[in-house]
């Protein structure tokens, strides 16, 4: 029974590489193990050669006697990635899966339910944690030396790594789970985790070298720091590193507490499994109910959908996170900024080609924001219900692209306003450095709602494909990015062979043409929405 549990586990997880969702089709065979490959790749070649460049850097000081720290830092990031990987699994597949119901009514024992649940977390959890830890173990070997015994050593480490990640995962993925029961919205907890696990890599990332030099130049100073203040860590390190007590113990110590967690997973499988769809008792007040416009409450919808959906926001909206990101980096940089905007290099203004560079970022920020490119498949086998609602059709097109406006307008101009503070351009440049943005979120809605009627996709069986995987959000990313990049690439012509012709006026009149080419294309792509827009939405 766990055998056939756990073939149904695995197969939805993987289902992706079995299943075609754009058509709704079984794959082929050979179609399936190229699927399997190219996750491999990614794997192996992609994020397995990333934390092997990182060994690489790192590896001085296991020359230098202090292998258990090398080992303890790869081990820490083999958990976080683990966990990350692995969290979103136990959280819909352990705690929440939709067929729970169904089983549960089955006479299958829950004892091999949950079993076969924890083994398929168990499986993900592994894949994860072992892409840095194995390159880790590789690059030591080859520059370092090895044993029969340092094999065998890392080996069981990798498992006693991933029974780690499943300890934590269930932990963490119970605490989703059970604050998710109480939300009317679940999908911000899964958005919340999920930007707070992309910004902890960024960050890593970046600190990456120095931290590296750092711990390099004070390999001793640190290590003393971890055995005072993180003595577990050095002994997780010392199990890498081939220390049989160490080893030993930590063996010891996660199967104890993987045995407590799945008692407690046991008792309380059943409550949390059966109140997926229970929220927290609110005692009812008769109010008044708010009344909105034919197209306030069309607005109102399409908002529900984006806020509804973890993978619509992340996918469709993260780059109002990169705004206020780099207007904040900005203004802290601002000392900086500032200098280099007021030098000269000859005949060249650096504050001139800072502005339209400036500009030129962001737009490409306010293209990541392609909200209204799926909005137009994601209605999906429900679009009869809004086409038999009796509103005007350009009133349901408008609602679609004013939710990516207004959703981008705030966090543009306010990183606009953060560009115009710290490079002080002249009135009328920083006026047009304003205008340039609010006309551009204008233009790239009416592009994205553009880009979704032209190449409509309504035969989808998993949201994921109009949002990530459609020709419409293609387009309207990289066609959104062209024009980004033009923008700053022809001032460099503009400024080489039309400034002198208009006695070097300045980056103004750049930016004032610009402007009007923008407004030009949002006029002619505004005009063909209520257009032709309307009678493509009416035939679908």
């Amino acid at each position: 029974m766990i055998r056939i549990l756990l073939k149904k586990q695995l197969t939805e997880i993987f289902r992706k590489f079995f299943v075609d969702t754009k058509k709704n089709k079984a794959r082929s065979r050979l179609s399936t193990i190229l699927w399997f490959l190219i996750f491999a790749a990614l794997m192996i070649v992609f994020m397995g050669g990333t934390f092997g460049i990182y060994s690489y850097g790192l590896y001085p000081i296991a020359q230098v006697g202090f292998g258990w720290l090398y080992y303890a830092i790869f081990a820490l990031l083999s958990v976080l990635l683990g966990i990350f990987g692995s969290v979103f699994s136990t959280y819909s597949g352990l705690y929440l899966a939709k067929d729970n119901d169904i089983l549960l009514s089955m006479p299958v024992p829950v004892s091999s339910i949950l079993t076969s649940r924890l083994l398929g977390v168990y499986f993900i959890g592994f894949i994860f944690s072992s892409v840095p830890m194995i390159p880790a173990f590789v690059i030591k070997f080859i520059f370092v030396g090895y044993s029969a015994w340092e094999i065998c050593a890392a080996v069981l480490f990798l498992f006693l790594l991933s029974l780690i990640v499943l300890v934590l995962s269930c932990v963490f993925g119970y605490i989703v789970a059970r604050i998710s029961v109480k939300l009317k919205n679940k999908s911000y907890i899964v958005v919340a985790i999920a930007i707070a696990f992309i910004a902890l890599y960024y960050y890593l990332c970046y600190n990456a070298g120095a931290f590296f030099s750092d711990l390099i130049e004070n390999v001793i100073f640190y290590s003393e720091k971890v055995k005072g203040s993180a003595y577990p860590v050095y002994y997780i390190g010392s199990a890498a590193d081939g220390g049989v007590l160490p080893l030993a113990v930590c063996f010891a110590v996660v199967i104890a507490a993987l045995f407590i967690t799945v008692y407690i997973i046991s008792r309380s499988f059943i409550k949390i499994a059966t109140s997926a769809n229970v929220t927290a008792r609110v005692k009812y007040k008769q109010k008044e109910q708010k009344v909105h416009s034919v197209a306030g409450a069309i607005l109102l919808k399409e908002a529900k959908r984006f806020t509804s959906s973890p993978n619509y926001m992340l996918n469709c909206g993260m780059g109002v996170l990169f705004m206020i990101a780099a207007a904040v980096l900005m203004l802290i940089k601002a000392g900086d900024l500032s200098g280099l905007s007021d030098m000269r290099l000859g005949d060249l203004a650096v504050k001139d080609y800072i502005a339209v560079i400036a500009v030129a970022a962001m737009f490409l920020m306010i293209s990541t924001n392609d909200i209204a490119a799926p909005s137009v498949s994601l209605e999906g086998k429900a679009l009869w219900q809004v086409r038999s609602l009796p509103v005007d059709t350009k009133i349901v097109l408008r609602a679609k692209y004013l939710l990516q406006i207004y959703i981008n307008a705030i966090p543009a101009l306010f990183c606009a306003g953060c560009v115009i503070a710290v490079i002080r351009p002249d009135v009328l440049t920083g006026l047009l450095i304003a205008l340039l943005t609010a006309a551009y979120v204008v233009l790239h809605a009416l592009f994205c709602l553009f880009c979704g009627l032209i190449k409509v996709n309504l035969e989808w069986t998993n949201e994921i494909v109009p949002i990530k995987q459609s020709m419409s959000v293609f387009l309207a990313l990289f066609g959104g990015w062209g024009y980004a990049v033009a923008v700053g690439g022809l001032y460099f012509l503009f400024d080489m062979y039309l400034s002198e012709y208009l006695g070097g006026v300045g980056v103004w009149v750049y930016l004032a043409l610009i402007l009007a080419l923008t407004v030009l294309f949002a006029a002619l792509f505004y005009k063909w929405i209520n257009k032709k827009g309307v009678k493509i939405f009416e035939s679908l």
